[in-house]
């Protein structure tokens, strides 16, 4: 029984100086794990990579509040609301031109004078005639009132006086006619004749156009025509005039559908844009259906793609949140948000296709993200800089960089960050571009509707970037630069597979075609449940 009790107590004393020699052991590592990571701060992935070291930069944009409209686009030509051609009534030889293309004339006011001379000659003998006739026609008068011709006879003196009466007439009005004058009040927007010309009755002399107002003629479907009335708004821009818009309102909407295109046409007055638009301009009209005023307002790149529903990216204490929104209008490069943000909170706008839930980011160009400015000026400077940018080449290569062991590798491969190259190095001819790389890289890249988005956005800060080659194939660098930092921070193999991948095949850390094909499979197996080697 004795025997049986210390054994006890020898079982129970071992047990528990096992138990004791394990919790210094775990205090121990607990200690180490603390002073690697003061900040408490863990990968993503687990993986024990510091925020600080994996923040991923972005760019973003202040959710803010303003007014958004829904309207109907169409595009039509600018008109003037009269536009009318002067013709000339007579013919003969012009001696006098009072008007310039360019002249603002009022209704009346003479334009040209045409020779009179041949027609004054004719008014002449047209009067002679006239008074022959009425001399004739008063004696037959008297002979009628004493029966001494017939009434026959009367009427038909009568009828020669009225005929050639007409004709004296007709000869006065030619002579005014010589008189060109303008029908209406506008502008001469065309001048036909010259100075001793001469022209042929009904023969086109002038055009004039009355610009106030201006209008715009389009003809929208009739499903739509329920949304348009008279009175409603409009903007007009000219694609002549495209850093101008202006005003319009709708002042006619024909009563009738066209039954062989199904639209009904409706009329635009622009007013006060007399000095920029002129009569033929192509212009894009955009007619105001509804509006919503005071409403929280993002840009439509923030979106994420490849979600069903609209979601984002909100920085949040230098981390990304996504965030699942409901969406209300949409215009030009901004949309409405009806819930799911707050005004003043940040969303990414460049970078989010590469973020997971809880990701360190920061803004690029920026140090840190806000969160790790506090801590990291307490911590001392690190002794070698990991963060430096290498320079590129313009043949889609990357400069060779040797680890201490003397193996090549691709500094944003080992460091997770994206090396963003400055301006002046992408452009710098220090060898020529090869074209048929770069044809093959953008054909590749921008299949993919990552790819495409980012490279549209690009064009329209730099749009050089189009016919650049030595541009273009830089921002291909630099875009699989960051394709291979943000699949790094998600999944850190990656990079191990580069490097792996890299001494398997050396030619593959300066092409960057082999380097895009690599990240795309890398890519497409995280996307089918795990990365796959």
């Amino acid at each position: 029984m004795k025997k049986q009790l210390k054994n006890k107590v020898n079982s129970t004393l071992s047990t528990a100086l096992s138990l004791l020699v394990f919790m210094l052991i775990y205090s121990a590592c607990s200690s180490e794990n603390k002073e690697s990571d003061p900040a408490g701060n863990r990968g993503a992935n687990g993986g024990g990579m510091s925020a600080g070291k994996a923040a991923i930069p972005v760019q973003t944009a202040v959710v803010e509040k303003g007014d958004i409209s829904t309207f109907l686009l169409h595009t039509t030509t600018i008109e003037a609301e009269k536009m009318v051609d002067v013709v000339a009534k007579v013919a003969g030889h012009v001696v006098k031109l009072y008007v310039e293309e360019g002249t603002r004339v009022k209704s009346g006011q003479m334009l040209a004078q045409l020779n009179e001379a041949e027609l004054k000659i004719e008014l002449i003998q047209a009067k002679v005639r006239m008074d022959t006739d009425a001399k004739a026609f008063e004696r037959s008068k008297n002979m009628l009132e004493k029966n001494l011709i017939a009434k026959e006879n009367h009427d038909t003196v009568e009828m020669q006086y009225e005929s050639s009466k007409a004709t004296w007439e007709a000869a006065k009005l030619k002579i005014e006619y010589t008189e060109v004058r303008a029908p209406i009040s506008g502008i001469i927007t065309s001048r036909n004749i010259e100075l001793g010309q001469r022209v042929n009755s009904n023969e086109t002399l002038f055009a004039i156009a009355d610009f106030e107002p201006l209008r715009a003629r389009i003809y929208v479907p009739e499903k739509d025509i329920i949304r348009v009335f008279e009175g409603q708004g409009a903007r007009i821009q000219a694609d002549a005039l495209s850093d101008k818009e202006f005003s319009g309102k709708v002042t006619m909407i024909s009563p009738v559908v066209d039954p062989a295109n199904g639209t009904v046409k409706v009329t635009i007055d622009i007013d006060g844009a007399q000095k920029w638009l002129k009569p033929g301009m192509f212009a894009s009209i955009y007619i105001t259906t509804e509006k919503h005023e005071n409403t929280l307002l993002i840009p439509k790149k923030a979106i994420l793609l490849e979600s069903e529903t609209e979601q984002v990216y909100l920085m949040q204490e230098g981390r990304a949140h996504k965030v699942a929104l409901k969406v209300g209008f949409s215009s030009g490069d901004v949309i409405e948000v009806l819930q799911g943000l707050e005004e003043g909170q940040h969303v990414v706008t460049i970078g989010q296709d590469g973020l997971r839930e809880g990701l360190p980011i920061k803004i690029a160009g920026s140090q840190a993200a806000p969160a790790q400015i506090a801590e990291k000026s307490k911590k001392p400077a690190p002794a070698n800089n990991t963060d430096k940018k290498p320079n590129l080449t313009q043949n889609g290569s990357r400069p060779e960089t040797a680890t201490k062991s003397g193996k090549k590798s691709n500094p944003s491969a080992s460091t997770g960050e994206p090396t963003l190259a400055n301006d002046d190095a992408k452009t710098k001819k220090s060898a020529p571009v090869d074209m048929q790389l770069l044809a093959q890289l953008e054909k590749e890249i921008l299949e993919s509707r990552m790819g495409r988005r980012m490279y549209e956005m690009k064009l329209q800060e730099e749009p050089q970037i189009e016919n650049d080659p030595a541009k273009k194939m830089a921002y291909f660098n630099e875009f699989i630069e960051n394709m291979l930092a943000r699949i790094s921070n998600r999944a850190p193999e990656v990079a191990e597979a580069f490097e792996e991948a890299v001494a398997k095949d050396p030619e593959m850390e300066t092409n960057l075609l082999k380097q895009y094909r690599f990240l795309r499979e890398k890519l497409s197996g995280m996307r089918g449940g795990g990365p796959r080697e």
